[in-house]
């Protein structure tokens, strides 16, 4: 599977149909991940995969009627700085 990362918590791929996914390693990245393709990008997506190891989490959402690229431009548009402090709500460094 071919990664698109953005910073180091969010990566696109597609899934085996074909359809662009946005895979991410926090809950509250999903949320917010979730309300800006929503509400600011005006997407709609099929189904949410959780994927859930004792040590990690992840969140991946697939979105149908859209291409990996134009997706991978919705999401470069996110802050990385504002990313990591969200990450960082729940997975503080110790």
């Amino acid at each position: 599977m071919n990664r698109i990362y953005h910073g180091t918590h969010i990566f696109l791929h597609e899934n085996e149909n074909g359809d662009p996914c946005v895979t991410t390693d926090d809950y509250e990245l999903y949320d917010m991940v979730e309300d800006y393709l929503i509400e600011d990008c005006d997407l709609d997506y099929e189904c949410l995969i959780r994927h859930g190891w004792p040590e990690k989490e992840n969140h991946t959402i697939e979105i149908q009627g859209i291409l990996l690229k134009s997706l991978e431009e919705y999401i470069q548009k996110l802050d990385l700085g504002e990313i990591e402090r969200i990450y960082l709500i729940n997975n503080k460094q110790k």
